[in-house]
């Protein structure tokens, strides 16, 4: 993977084929840009013709799949080519999955809520979706550092999905493997994970920012990707 940077702001090169960039941490951030200035960057160092972003909120509200008021989305499927998504996170995993022909995309903003909700079998169960054979599984915070209780247990507890295989305890303190968790549910789907490489959020200080880390930090990474 290369690294990519232009005027001072870095990205990490994931594909090509998708296009698939990861905004990293510098002397200068690009998630602090407006989304105009964004969408302006894009173009004209990436020669895309346009952009789009959303207010996230740990729904299951897709892009391109459904509406809602006020841009409020976690995730975006597409056959538009030249167009950029964005997803942002600071330890959640950013999905993007495709088809073999590149000719859709999609992106999802996978928290532990969107899982526990369904937000990956919900566009990979749609019948017009079933084509999406290979996903890249973006930087979130790792299993080491990944703390949980038993309120979020009991929430997968409710809709049956049993956690405890996902689980790990070390000094009284329960931790949770959220890729694998993300990995598993992607293969009973037959989908083939591009890469292994998935950087932790939290232990990578000089490229991401974590929630986790910096409680109250806004700085968000942004995995954007395009066909």
């Amino acid at each position: 993977m290369n690294t990519i940077e232009v005027d001072k702001y870095r990205f990490l090169e994931v594909s090509t084929n998708p296009n698939i960039i990861i905004s990293l941490k510098g002397e200068k951030n690009f998630c602090e840009l407006s989304h105009k200035d964004k969408s302006n960057f894009l173009k004209s160092n990436f020669k895309l013709s346009s952009y789009s972003e959303f207010n996230q909120i740990h729904s299951v509200m897709v892009n391109g799949h459904d509406f809602t008021e006020n841009n409020e989305f976690d995730g975006f499927i597409t056959k538009e080519k030249n167009h950029a998504f964005a997803i942002k996170t600071a330890d959640c995993i950013p999905l993007i999955i495709w088809d073999e022909s590149k000719e859709l995309l999609c992106g999802l903003h996978c928290g532990w809520k969107g899982l526990q909700q369904g937000i990956i079998g919900k566009i990979l169960e749609e019948n017009n979706h079933q084509s999406l054979t290979k996903a890249y599984i973006g930087p979130h915070i790792c299993k080491d550092y990944f703390e949980v209780r038993q309120d979020l247990i009991d929430e997968f507890m409710r809709v049956g999905n049993d956690i405890r295989p996902y689980l790990a305890q070390r000094s009284n303190k329960i931790f949770m493997n959220l890729r694998q968790l993300c990995v598993d549910e992607l293969h009973e789907y037959g989908i083939e994970i591009y890469t292994k490489y998935s950087p932790c959020s939290y232990t990578e200080n000089d490229h991401f920012f974590s929630w986790r880390r910096d409680p109250g930090n806004p700085l968000r990474n942004l995995t954007i990707a395009w066909l």
